[in-house]
């Protein structure tokens, strides 16, 4: 049974409901849980990017929770960074901490997750640098009790700015921001494309590209002059190389491509055509596919054209960045384009082999790395006639590709770059030249989605049980009687138990 866009909604709506119902039982704890599985349900799918009713929700919340406000003068120079992520690597943690450090404040690191494992090289960051304080909120408080102890940690510190480092559905620290007028609080927007809470807890959001900055104001009503255009560039610091397939030929042309599968579907499987035609262009052809999330329609494409000696699957890889030097060109996904592998290519001087259609504006490359927004650089092609004719430029030229790699590097900003922009934005709290608005089709993206769910994804009834566990039986009988007897369902039950054999048979080995 096919999922449509008026099933989500309706149970978005349900959930919303049970966490208005809740706030008025003062059963505060259950209504924020219920904020975070809706903000989940918004953000898989793109119909919505902003909802006022959970918003003023999270506000009432903020005002009962922090009932005892203490008002204080802000102390110039002291700044906070509220991370939920601190991934080395990844996201956008490394690029603003290196950036508060270079301008020698005051810094309260605040990290409010569950694992630092992957946060090695942040944490060292952090504590080579004499005046952070790095404060790890502890994972076992509830909800609000964690408001409450960061909010009193923030008022100790009277910080002046806070750049905020959020996933969708923050709701902790939405609660904490909405009660913290006093600082002037940026939001770090690694969203754009997608739904987030916290439109009424931030005075500014730092956006990295006129599309973020036009869902933002048409979708999100923040005005014109809270949105901040900083772009950003990838962190480097990777893994050894650990190689490529022995069956790659020494002298074959390598084209790398990648980032989360399901960017690479919905369109009638257009993308996977992309690889063909590039395959059937030059026998010296391979194609890199790294990544991570369903990959079976992938491996179903390769299996049906015999393609195992020419498409290979890399899965995630930890030594991106030497995959990106030992390649020779970098292909863009679509129907959507991975900003951050874009980013790899141009810092590592790669051409970049770019598609989209004109009615999906988003996947222009060029939102990624052009920094400087220079309207002469253009990298995306929106025919198969042009496309197909920079491609065998490429293969053909080793000359060109090293040309048209070096143009792309010069597109991509500067850590030091990066460091000064953001410094003069903060400082002034607007830029020189207002964004430029773009005409997007909403419609696409969700009928794009609603594709991607229902010929390949197939993770509605998932999330919704995976959310509400036993008591999705009672508030979502529909969902959960289709999970039950989904094939999804069975996978994940056979993983189970086999993982309860491996440790039985460890246990007694």
């Amino acid at each position: 049974m096919e999922t449509s866009i008026q099933e989500i909604q309706n149970v978005f709506d349900k959930i919303k409901l049970l966490a208005l119902k809740e706030f008025d039982n003062k059963n505060y704890e259950l209504s924020l849980q219920y904020i975070e599985a809706a903000a989940h349900v918004a953000y898989s799918f793109n119909w919505k990017y902003a909802d006022e009713v959970l918003e003023n929700l999270l506000v009432a919340i903020s005002d009962v929770i922090i009932a005892e406000r203490s008002v204080f003068i802000p102390i110039q120079g002291r700044i906070v960074f509220y991370d939920v992520f601190a991934l080395d690597n990844r996201g956008l943690t490394q690029q603003y901490l290196r950036a508060l450090i270079s301008w020698g404040v005051e810094l309260l690191f605040i990290f409010e997750g569950d694992d630092l494992s992957h946060s090695k090289q942040i944490m060292s960051e952090i504590k080579s640098y004499s005046k952070a304080e790095l404060f790890v909120v502890d994972h076992s408080l509830t909800k609000t009790e964690k408001i409450n102890c960061i909010y009193n940690k923030i008022i100790d510190f009277k910080p002046e700015k806070a750049f905020l480092h959020l996933n969708p559905s923050s709701v902790v620290a939405i609660g904490v921001w909405n009660s913290l007028k006093e600082v002037a609080r940026y939001l770090v927007n690694l969203t754009d494309h997608a739904f987030w809470l916290g439109t009424k807890c931030i005075d500014y959001s730092l956006e990295f590209r006129n599309y973020g900055c036009t869902v933002s104001y048409e979708k999100r009503n923040l005005s014109e002059d809270q949105l901040l255009i900083q772009p950003y560039y990838p962190i480097m610091q990777c893994k050894p190389f650990i190689g490529f397939p022995s069956q790659i030929a020494d002298d074959a042309i390598k084209i790398f491509t990648g980032g989360s599968y399901y960017k690479m579907y919905g369109k009638s499987d257009f993308f996977l055509n992309l690889l063909k035609l590039l395959i059937e262009l030059d026998s010296k052809i391979v194609i890199l596919l790294a990544g991570h999330g369903h990959d079976g329609p992938i491996k179903q494409f390769i299996s049906d054209n015999k393609y195992e000696r020419r498409l290979f699957l890399l899965g995630s890889r930890p030594d991106i960045t030497h995959v990106f030097e030992h390649c020779d060109i970098y292909l863009s996904t679509y129907p959507l384009t991975g900003g951050l592998m874009g980013q790899y290519a141009a810092s590592l001087a790669k051409p970049i082999l770019s598609y989209t259609s004109d009615d999906i504006p988003s996947n222009f490359a060029e939102g990624f790395i052009n920094w400087n927004t220079n309207s002469d650089f253009k990298i995306t092609h929106t025919t198969l006639d042009s496309f197909t004719a920079e491609a065998l430029k490429m293969i053909e030229s080793k000359f060109y590709r090293e040309k048209k790699g070096n143009e792309n590097k010069k597109h991509i900003i500067t850590e030091k770059e990066f460091s000064e922009h953001l410094r003069k934005l903060v400082s002034l709290n607007r830029m020189e030249n207002p964004f430029v608005k773009e005409v997007i089709d909403y419609k696409v993206f969700l009928d794009l989605y609603i594709e991607n769910e229902n010929k390949y994804l197939k993770q509605f009834n998932y999330l919704i049980v995976s959310q509400f566990k036993f008591q999705s039986l009672l508030l979502f009988p529909k969902q959960s009687i289709s999970f039950i007897f989904s094939a999804k369902s069975w996978t994940i039950i056979g993983k189970f138990f086999n993982k309860r054999k491996v440790d039985f048979n460890m246990k007694n080995a």
